[in-house]
């Protein structure tokens, strides 16, 4: 009886130290996760607040944030989708490529076409015939290099609707700042139950939660029958 107690309580105590362990695991994966999202929403406000003044595309770790407006490319990506598109020479450039090149006429809107052939004149200059995924003909000008601004590597639904939002100085308080905030907020004034709960945990072991006390140890202190019995 008294192997079968000590046994328990054995596994009590181990339970209870492999909680503590996934706990401080928990702790620390969400602080990571926080201070990650605090980064990621700082480097976004500063890519927005840095292209508007500078009257350029945001862009962030070198890649340019456009939003689609039309449906040209569907399936592959919809309008309000955002796309990431990495600056590129024209040699890096092969058929089948997604990029994203100035159009013609005189605003020179910017468009995200697939390559379906590329030609490169005797003189080495590169020119690249596009098509919308979702058009049945390709479009009738061909574009050349200069008007290149680059490849698309990742397109997002729905984010360029969110992104064209936080352009708005309304968008920029509710989707930013207020966020931003909250997560700095919460790391320097969350809730911190730590010390409470050692508090109520050390109390709890100067009760004998786990059979320290003297009273616990008496109950389990052998009898002095059962010594005799276990020497012979």
């Amino acid at each position: 009886m008294m192997i079968k107690s000590g046994t328990k309580i054995n596994r009590t105590e181990k339970n209870h130290i492999r909680g503590k362990r996934w706990g401080k695991m928990a702790r620390i994966s969400n602080n990571i996760l926080c201070g990650a999202l605090v980064a990621i929403v700082a480097v976004l406000v500063f890519s927005l607040v840095f292209a508007k003044i500078a009257g350029r595309p945001p862009a962030i770790l070198g890649y340019q944030m456009y939003i689609v407006v039309s449906g040209s490319m569907r399936p592959a990506f919809d309008a309000g989708s955002l796309v990431l598109v990495k600056p590129m020479g024209p040699e890096q450039i092969k058929s089948g490529d997604i990029i994203t090149f100035k159009g013609f006429g005189e605003r020179g809107a910017l468009v995200s076409h697939r390559v379906v052939a590329v030609d490169i004149s005797d003189e080495g200059h590169y020119h690249f015939t596009t098509q919308g995924d979702a058009n049945d003909v390709a479009d009738p000008n061909p574009t050349s290099a200069k008007n290149l601004v680059g490849k698309v590597v990742l397109a997002v639904p729905y984010l360029g609707i969110l992104l064209e939002y936080a352009k708005t100085k309304r968008g920029l308080f509710l989707l930013i700042i207020i966020p931003l905030s909250a997560l700095l907020l919460y790391e320097l004034l969350g809730p911190c139950p730590y010390p409470k709960r050692i508090k109520t945990e050390k109390q709890a072991g100067e009760k004998g939660s786990y059979g320290n006390t003297p009273r616990s140890r008496r109950h389990l202190a052998p009898r002095k029958e059962d010594k005799v019995g276990t020497e012979n």
